[in-house]
This record gives C-alpha cells, structure tokens and sequence, in this order.
C-alpha cells in the first residue's frame, strides 16, 4: 500500500507517471498533448496517475524544446491613450488572453498611436512566439507598421482587416460588418420614409469596420435614402455630440442617426434629449456592437451585435493551431454579426 502513495520529497517526473501506468514515457506525453494513438483505457489510466502523483509539466522545459517563449504580442494601433476603454478593443483582448491562459501562453500588450514615428518597442524589445494586430490610423502608419511586423517572421493575425497588408503568414479573422450594416439598413428602411438623410457617426480616425458598416448601410437602406458621415473625433461623448450638433445645424433634419458604435450612439440620444426631441418618435437611433452599455439607454438601443469576444478566442485558436502547423489553417475567417431589436427605431 505504501508503493501506492504519491511522492512527497520531490516533484514527479512524466517517467515516474510512465512507470506507474506501465507504459512509455512517449505514450504519456502523447496523451497530455492530445495526440491519438492510445487506447481509451490506457489513456484512462496515464490520467490517473497523473492526478495521484500530481504531476505537472514542467513548462519552461517544453518551451525550450519547442524554442518557444510562451507569450502572444497584441498590438493596438490607436490615437486614444484609453484605448481600453474601448469594449470592442477589451473583449477582444479578453478573449484571446483567457483562451491563452488555458494554453499557459501570457499576453504582452502594447498600445501605440499612429502617428508615433519610430520602432515599436513590442517589436523590438520583447520576445513573443506570435503576434495579434488590431489597427486604425492612416494608411501610411498602418503600412510601415506591418513592415515592421513582417521583419520578425512571426506568424500574425489581423483583427477587422480585409488585406494582409504585404504579410506572408497571416490569418484575417473580422466580423461581417458589412453585412450588420446592411441588414440595420433594411430594418430602417421598413420604418422610415420612401426617402431621406441618415447620419452615420464614425470616429475621425480611419477604421475599416466603420467603412464597411457605413457601406452595408447604403446597401440596407437603397435608393433614395443618402448616408451621410458624421466625423465625430475621438468619438467621445463630447466629441460625438459637438460633431453631431454641428451637423444638425448645417444639414436638414435626417430622417435616421446611427452610431458606427453604441457610444457614439448614445452620445447622440442624450443630445436629442436634451433638445426635446423624442427618439423615436421624432428621431429614430441605432448603433453597432451590442456590449453591456446599451442596456443602460432608455429607450432600449436598437443595435448590430458584435462577437468581440469570439474573435479573441478564434485568434488564441489560430495561433494556437499554426504553432503545430507550417501555416495557418485557414488565411480569412469572418464572424457572424445579428441585429438586436430595441426601443430605439
């Protein structure tokens, strides 16, 4: 009986668990990894012995046999020192850093305007086995960035990007924006006049997401209906409602305001309100992304919901698989988005 109990003076080795389950080490090894080739009672009893001797990989070991670092480098590419005040930047980031964790992978996190000249430090100074981008800015930041990027060979993936930007190994992985945009367009279009003008609310920084969701606007809506684009700045409340009563007051009275995010979004209703006019009797608002905030507007916001946090998660797996592989298993990956009904339209 007393061979039976677990080892208390020293850490167990994976070739005590093997000897214990009579078995090689290989076949343990191959059964923690996930690899097939034992039977299911075999595999039963290496988990036992495991869990009995409670032995635990020795992580830094595995890294250097694989020459890995264990670390995932997310860059954001944001004019906003607060960028993560961001909900889509932070679901995003939360998704891919506890997909990670049951990976025992960290995230090392770096925020960078796009209008700093000059070598990231997250390129240049820390050590990371691949890299996640989520990007805005100008079209020349953006590319001499990715040239940077290109120069570690590492594998990367690009959040809520259509072109790779010149990077061999890469995986896109975004949410159908274009088509939130279109689908929103078609519930407005149900609702509103045969005609008229529709604010769309967008950050003055350049963002592809908001292009296609202003695009998918246009199409939802159809003839005689014409977008117009509301620079809104930092997209800040301020800033949103500044940008937004500068608009009311040059241009006619839209028939429609929608928020290329709920913030903006919200920052619109609240100044509606505050001039008395009625949403949505006299003024119909929607937005895009559906996180937590919306369910403090009154009315409820009509809203394009977005799977930040299973895009995070999709790129932990990616990385993940193309850490085993040669390449990525798939080059573009883009995620369903739905229309949220609220009180709003």
């Amino acid at each position: 009986m007393d061979q039976q109990k677990p080892t208390r003076h020293r850490s167990s080795r994976l070739r005590d668990v093997a000897e214990a389950a009579g078995v090689t080490p290989m076949t343990v090894s191959n059964v923690l990894n996930g690899r097939p080739g034992a039977s299911a009672e075999t595999r039963a009893r290496i988990l036992r012995e495991v869990e009995r001797l409670n032995y635990r990989p020795d992580a830094n070991a595995r890294r250097l046999r694989l020459k890995r670092t264990g670390a995932i480098g997310v860059l954001v590419l944001d004019s906003a020192p607060d960028y993560l005040r961001d909900p889509f930047i932070t679901n995003v980031i939360a998704g891919l850093g506890n997909f990670a964790a049951t990976q025992a992978f960290s995230l090392v996190l770096q925020g960078m305007n796009p209008n700093t000249d000059g070598t990231v430090p997250l390129l240049s100074h820390s050590e990371t086995d691949a890299l996640c981008l989520l990007l805005s800015g100008p079209e020349a930041a953006r590319r001499r960035l990715l040239q940077q990027v290109e120069r570690l060979r590492q594998p990367v993936v690009l959040v809520q990007e259509h072109a790779a930007g010149g990077l061999r190994d890469v995986c896109l992985i975004r949410q159908d924006d274009r088509e939130g945009g279109r689908m929103l367009g078609a519930y407005l279009r149900a609702r509103l006049p045969r005609q008229g003008l529709v604010f769309f609310l967008t950050p003055e920084l350049a963002w592809t997401a908001q292009a296609e969701r202003a695009e998918g606007l246009r199409q939802g809506l159809g003839a005689g209906f014409t977008v117009r684009l509301i620079l809104c700045g930092d997209e800040s409340c301020p800033a949103t409602q500044a940008a937004l009563a500068a608009a009311l007051e040059r241009h006619p009275a839209p028939a429609a305001i929608v928020g290329g995010n709920d913030q903006m979004a919200l920052a619109a209703m609240l100044l509606l309100r505050g001039r008395g006019i009625a949403v949505p009797d006299a003024m119909p608002v929607a937005g895009f992304n559906g996180f937590e905030m919306f369910r403090y507007a009154w009315p409820a916001l009509t809203t394009v919901v977005s799977p930040a946090y299973e895009i995070g998660v999709r790129a932990g797996e990616e990385i993940m698989a193309r850490l085993e592989q040669t390449s990525f298993r798939m080059r573009d990956i883009i995620l369903p988005v739905h229309l949220r009904e609220g009180g709003s339209c």
